[in-house]
Order: C-alpha cells, then structure tokens, then sequence
C-alpha cells in the first residue's frame, strides 16, 4: 500500500507545528527544543526533509528564528547595559569609600604629628627641669649604651 501525497495537508501540518512549537505546546517534543527545520518537521510527524519541499514553510521557519534571535540579542543587550550599569556603580561607590578612607588617614596622619610634637615638647621640658649635673650624667649614660658597627 503507498501514501499518495498531499501537499496542503503536509503545508497545513507543518505551519500547525511550527505554532504548536511557538506557543510551546508541542505534541510530540519534549524538554528543550529549539524552534528550526528539524523540530518543526519532527512536532509534524513528518520525515526529515519535508519541511524542504515548501518555500513558504521555509520561510516562516526562518522569519520566526530570526525574530527570535532579535530578542535574545535585545535581552543580552539590555542584561549588558544592565551589569555596564551595576559595574559603574559599584565603582563609583568604590570611589566614594577611596575618598572617605583617604580623607580618614590623612587626618589620622595629622593628629599623630600634633602628637609626636607635644611628645617631643613634653619631654624637652622635663629635660630642662633636670639639673646640670644629672643631665651631663643621663647623656654619659647614653653614650655607653651605643654599639659601634664595624
């Protein structure tokens, strides 16, 4: 027994899976497909090939890639953009923090100057409160303490 072929009815098979497949509801595929020539001939029932034999077919099989291929290009672009954004941001708040924590040393760096000068003040003066005598002594007493090096 042969098949007689039908053109409108293979036509009218594939156009019906290849919406099947764009509403995602496909009959015959499962788990993750990606809508081109195969799947769209394989939802249809039909052989490898068929798909071929009917331009119109062909043709909104490739209009409907390419519509899809716009919004993933459109959907990394925007998701691009996005992170461009979130990177910028983060840095500028990296910047931010740079300029706190800058600001912050420099005026710990001040207040250990002020420090070490009221330090040294401190000690001139009790070493001008020391008698003559005592500090001819403290000074010998330093001397003997340092080492040579050779």
């Amino acid at each position: 027994m042969t098949k007689t072929r039908n053109p409108e009815v293979t036509r009218k098979k594939l156009l019906d899976a290849l919406q099947r497949l764009l509403d995602q509801k496909p009959e015959r595929l499962s788990g993750k497909y990606k809508i081109n020539v195969k799947s769209v001939q394989e939802e249809a029932g039909l052989s490898l090939g068929a798909a071929y034999r009917y331009p119109d077919v062909m043709d909104a099989i490739d209009a409907v890639k390419i519509e899809q291929s716009k919004r993933v290009n459109n959907s990394r672009k925007r998701n691009v953009t996005s992170e461009l954004d979130r990177l910028r941001k983060e840095k500028a708040k990296e910047a931010t923090l740079k300029e706190k924590y800058r600001a912050e040393l420099i005026e710990a760096n001040s207040r250990l100057d002020r420090l070490y000068a009221e330090q040294t003040m401190q000690l001139m003066a009790m070493f001008n409160l020391i008698d003559i005598n005592d500090k001819n002594k403290l000074l010998q007493e330093v001397k003997s303490n340092i080492v040579r090096i050779k």
